[in-house]
């Protein structure tokens, strides 16, 4: 027993002295001083370290990931990786923290700024007489890296000059002989050999010859009855204008544009096949010009021009002319707010209290993008108004500087889900919990190419999104199948007060599936990705 005891003691010093002989040290096998990723999303580079003990990473800016972040003894490889772009004219900067037995290592990481060209305003109003117009701006590019141009023949090639890294474009601006108004852009783009990428745009805004103000508003809050609904108990919708004049009023051109406006919302599936579950007016709106400075119009609608295709209204306005139909319940309507403008730009807004309560009604601002007659129009439009405005979808589109979603986003659009609105994103990639996995299992749906995809909501990683391409995407295409359920069941849930099931959704589908617009469809226009919705938080109780 006593030699046991004396063995035991031997084993308890000899593991002590181990203990102690290995002390703590990383060996680096690369250089550290000068680790630099580049500015775009997911650049990486690899380190390798040797750890005699257990060991920990970490590091404090969110900007930077690695991985693996611990290990035992050994040598190791570490990803380091820019989670999203770095948009600033500065590079940025990220510690990591290599922690193994009391022993600290630290080296930096940088990421490179992208290249930039920020410009002095966005937006350029010039009158109809044309003349000259400076742009300036400032970059980081170098001569032979910036390529200007501008998108209309009323510009003159633009010509710059340059003092370091200013610039200014000097711009003469032709006669408008149309009535009205006219848009070009400017874009500024990186030259890389064949490719090029747009990395900033002004919007140039030229009056037409029968911009004027207002004199006569007689007509303004006229009410006309567009559709009444033959099934359910009628979901309104209200169309309204701004920067439409008295003379566009008297000449037709309002009621000519709020038709083609009705017309074009029930271009897509399901909704072409539900249009009689809907009552649509228009109300006029008479503005006092058509200049969108945020004062002269009826609505105050301004656009914020350059790449932005930012949207903002006065919301109240538009409740106040809402109201003019009688008996219509606010809370419930779709309102569609289309600018007298051909810029390429929409916005919608929900999240509008009443008594504490959530409610359905929308704002959706689109303006009459290139012409009446132009398919990015009616695409816009049943993006932000149907999409967006009366299922409350999200998009399904990412931008290359947006990396994961952040929890606090994704907890919004779950707060959203719970409501029965944002149907076509989910935050998980099993198959049989995604909100469209029934579709997954569907063999009636294999065509349609149903999966989960990566990136929504604005973002790279962390979101999931049914199809490739979608309405909700590019907008050049119809409604994925799941967004066609979301919309299906918010018209039966409140236009006959049920809810439905899957079966019958599929039913109902395949019934109307020749209509139904392949989703590989394509447009003669080049789409601009959009803003997300805006969840506003307002009252609407008087």
């Amino acid at each position: 027993m006593k030699q046991n005891i004396l063995l035991f003691i031997l084993i308890l010093l000899i593991s002590g002295c181990s203990q102690k002989e290995i002390e703590p040290s990383f060996s680096l096998q690369e250089e550290t001083s000068s680790i630099t990723l580049a500015s775009a999303a997911s650049s990486q580079t690899v380190i390798r370290f040797t750890s005699t003990r257990e060991w920990k990473a970490s590091t404090s800016s969110e900007w930077l990931l690695i991985s693996p972040t611990s290990g035992e003894a050994g040598t190791y490889q570490m990803a380091l990786t820019a989670s999203s772009k770095n948009n600033s004219k500065n590079s940025r900067t990220a510690t990591v923290n290599l922690v193994s037995a009391g022993l600290t290592q630290s080296f930096t990481v940088t990421q490179s700024p992208a290249e930039y060209v920020e410009l002095e305003q966005t937006t350029y109003y010039t009158e109809v007489q044309g003349g000259s117009l400076q742009v300036k701006f400032t970059t980081n590019l170098s001569t032979d890296e910036l390529a200007i141009y501008g998108t209309a023949s009323w510009l003159t090639q633009p010509a710059n000059s340059r003092t370091d890294q200013a610039y200014v474009v000097n711009l003469t601006v032709l006669p408008n002989e149309d009535e009205k108004e006219r848009t070009a852009y400017l874009c500024f783009c990186k030259t890389n050999g064949e490719e090029e990428e747009v990395l900033n745009s002004v919007t140039i805004l030229q009056e037409g010859t029968s911009t004027s103000t207002s004199t006569d508003y007689s007509a303004d809050k006229t009410v006309r009855v567009l559709q009444r609904a033959t099934q359910g108990s009628g979901l309104p919708i209200v169309l309204m204008g701004d920067g439409f004049l008295d003379t566009d009023i008297v000449n037709g051109t309002y009621d000519e544009v709020m038709n083609k406006a009705m017309e074009n919302l029930f271009t897509e599936e399901p909704l072409k096949s539900l249009q009689s579950y809907f009552n649509v007016y228009s109300v006029t709106a008479v503005s006092r010009s058509n200049r969108f400075d945020g004062y002269n119009t009826a609505f105050g609608c301004q656009m914020e021009g350059g790449m932005s295709t930012l949207i903002t209204g006065n919301d109240e306005n538009v409740i106040d002319y809402i109201q003019c139909v009688e008996g219509i319940d606010v809370s419930e309507t779709l309102a569609v707010v289309v600018l007298n403008s051909p810029s390429y730009a929409g916005t919608t807004y929900f999240g509008y209290y009443s008594e504490n309560q959530v409610t359905e009604l929308a704002i959706a601002y689109c303006p009459i993008i290139y012409n009446l007659e132009n398919d990015s129009f009616r695409q816009v439009l049943v993006h932000e108004a149907v999409g967006h405005g009366f299922a409350k979808l999200e998009d399904e589109y990412s931008y290359e500087e947006n990396g994961k979603m952040p929890s606090d986003e994704i907890n919004d659009v779950k707060v959203l889900q719970s409501y029965g609105w944002a149907q076509n994103v989910d935050f998980t990639q099993d198959e049989n919990t995604i909100l469209w996995s029934s579709f997954l299992k569907d063999s009636r749906y294999s065509s349609e190419g149903i999966g989960i995809y990566e990136g929504g909501c604005t973002y790279m990683r962390g979101v999931y999104r049914p199809t490739e391409d979608s309405m909700m995407n590019t907008n050049t295409c119809g409604f994925n199948a799941p967004s066609r359920k979301a919309i299906y069941d918010m018209v039966m849930r409140r236009g006959e007060n049920r809810e439905t099931t899957y079966e019958e959704f599929a039913d109902f589908d395949s019934q109307n599936v020749s209509q139904v617009q392949t989703l590989t469809r394509t447009s003669n226009t080049i789409s601009r990705p959009f803003t997300r919705p805006h969840f506003v938080h307002k009252s609407i109780n008087k």
